[in-house]
């Protein structure tokens, strides 16, 4: 396979893939099926996948059903990591093989729950620090650079809008707090000295936030709470929100941020359109509704400062991977034929605070 390789490759391999997507998530259809070991390009390699998260953006797309378009099954999976085992050729791609590395999927009709998967070396592959032990480094992408890209965002907004003349520090609102991201932030906003006003639903929830060292807590099943959020922002002098939930939750993010504020909605876990905004935020106080999408802010504006997004980037995220580290996750595992049977516990029962669902790939002897 390719111009150069590690170590011998089988001539097929197992993966999960998208057979039918469902509106109602659990009745969607996921099958394993054996499919011959894919061959890098010119620019690509070919990684021996370890492990796999079952990210919030993986599973909502399983829920996107087109109507009238009979689909043929989806490889999924956005991010893992593992081992380069092959190169397709080219300079770099050939000084990969070996590497551990974490990837994001970026070739067409490839997808991360594989046993080995292709990806363009250039913009997808990440080589990782000799601490970080390669199954750790499953969520090295989707949840830590979104969370620093909402850091560079709100500085940069912050900036903007109060025009340097405030002596505050930049600060923001996070909904669904006690996610893996909403965790993450904890760490990073107390590390960076950047003020983070949580949104939780439960008592619980409020603990494993204390516990991060988390200091402003709204719990929004209390009663008042859009008051205390009032009135927390203006003490704290934040002008940003960042809405995981969209539906309600927008509208009151919304009222509650000052003149000039922004609400970046970032998810929909409410499966509902952003609702509640008075047109006289919009129109009179200057305030801004927004989308965050991570390749939007990747890319930015120019070829450049792409890359010095995502050097500046990697590098945070990268020496936060170790165990406890502000971008470490807590997993809960899997392997590739109780995935769906684990995943369905987790979304039906068990819930995702505090842990992701991780798929792990053993090395075959």
């Amino acid at each position: 396979v390719g111009t150069g390789s590690s170590n011998e490759i089988p001539s097929t391999m197992r993966r999960i893939v998208l057979s039918k997507p469902n509106t109602d998530l659990v009745k969607a259809s996921l099958t394993i099926e054996e499919v011959s070991v894919p061959t890098p390009k010119s620019g690509e390699v070919l990684v021996r996948v370890v492990a796999a998260p079952v990210n919030p953006s993986d599973y909502g797309e399983w829920r996107n059903v087109v109507e009238g378009n009979e689909m043929n099954s989806k490889p999924i999976g956005k991010e893992g990591s593992g081992i380069v085992v092959a190169s397709g050729g080219g300079f770099y791609a050939n000084s990969l093989v070996g590497s551990r590395v974490g990837f994001i999927t970026n070739v067409k009709g490839q997808g991360s729950y594989s046993e080995y998967t292709t990806v363009n070396a250039l913009e997808g592959i990440f080589p990782l620090p000799e601490d970080v032990k390669v199954e750790d480094a499953a969520s090295h992408f989707v949840n830590p650079y979104t969370v620093y890209g909402f850091l560079d965002t709100v500085r940069i907004r912050h900036s903007s809008i109060t025009n340097n003349k405030e002596n505050s520090k930049p600060g923001l609102v996070h909904t669904a707090a006690a996610s893996q991201l909403g965790q993450m932030l904890v760490k990073l906003c107390k590390q960076e000295d950047i003020t983070l006003i949580n949104i939780v639903r439960r008592e619980e929830q409020e603990k494993i936030l204390r516990d991060l060292g988390a200091e402003f807590i709204i719990n929004s099943s209390v009663e008042g709470w859009e008051k205390k959020l009032k009135d927390m922002i203006k003490e704290q002098n934040v002008y940003c929100a960042f809405d995981a939930i969209a539906g309600e939750s927008t509208g009151k993010l919304m009222d509650a941020l000052p003149n000039k504020g922004v609400c970046f909605v970032y998810g929909g876990l409410s499966k509902e359109g952003c609702s509640g905004i008075n047109p006289l935020d919009l129109i009179y106080r200057k305030k801004k509704l927004e989308g965050f999408y991570l390749e939007t802010w990747i890319r930015g504006t120019d070829m450049v400062s792409m890359l010095m997004r995502i050097r500046a980037a990697t590098a945070c995220v990268h020496s936060g991977l170790v165990p406890n580290g502000w971008s470490s996750s807590q997993f809960y595992d899997c392997e590739i034929d109780n995935m769906w049977e684990k995943f369905v516990d987790m979304y039906n029962e068990s819930g995702f605070t505090g842990r992701k669902l991780r798929i792990l790939f053993p090395e075959k002897k």
